[in-house]
């Protein structure tokens, strides 16, 4: 089961952040956090058209992601509410098995706070005790500078870059940046 040992840290404002695993009973609250985000956020690929996942899909998919060895569900709250949700999906494939891949969330009215640190920091540190991962790897939109910032500051470097790979209007596209972090 890959789990987290919840913690708190406090953020930038000095409010206290906990950071702990995702449980079936955060579903609803995953549903809002992920759509508001998509509605208002110019840094997702996904639309809100296209997220269209019932109550009970989520609660699957977080106790499918909780019982596979090297995935997991971050979540981090403030006062019972999630604010801010980190996935990460490790390779299927027996030559891809050393890598997984990371996804983060966090509701606009946080950002910059710290809470994107908190959830990379929890991470980090449960990979380093993962025995058969070598390499942490993501995606984001070039125009999403202020995730690459952090990234970099985590050590991630950009390993590749997907031109105009997202096309957010007619004659208006971004490019995707592939990046890694090699945990060794």
């Amino acid at each position: 089961m890959s789990v987290i040992i919840p913690f708190e840290t406090m953020i930038k404002n000095g409010q206290r952040v906990l950071i702990r695993s995702a449980t079936d009973k955060d579903a609803t609250q995953i549903m809002t956090l992920s759509y508001d985000v998509i509605n208002e956020s110019k840094t997702l690929i996904a639309t809100s058209e296209e997220f269209n996942i019932t109550t009970d899909e989520q609660k699957k998919f977080i106790h499918l992601y909780n019982n596979i060895p090297l995935n997991c569900i971050l979540v981090a709250e403030i006062n019972h509410c999630i604010i801010g949700m980190l996935t990460f999906q490790c390779g299927t494939l027996k030559k891809y098995s050393h890598h997984g891949t990371i996804g983060m969330i966090v509701d606009k009215r946080w950002r910059g706070m710290g809470i994107g640190k908190a959830l990379l920091t929890s991470l980090i540190k449960w990979a380093y005790f993962q025995p058969t991962l070598e390499k942490l790897c993501l995606e984001v939109l070039a125009s999403n500078t202020n995730a690459i910032s952090l990234y970099k500051k985590f050590g991630f470097i950009e390993e590749g870059r997907q031109i105009k790979q997202v096309k957010k209007s007619a004659g208006e596209y971004d490019d995707i940046i592939l990046m890694g972090k090699f945990l060794f």
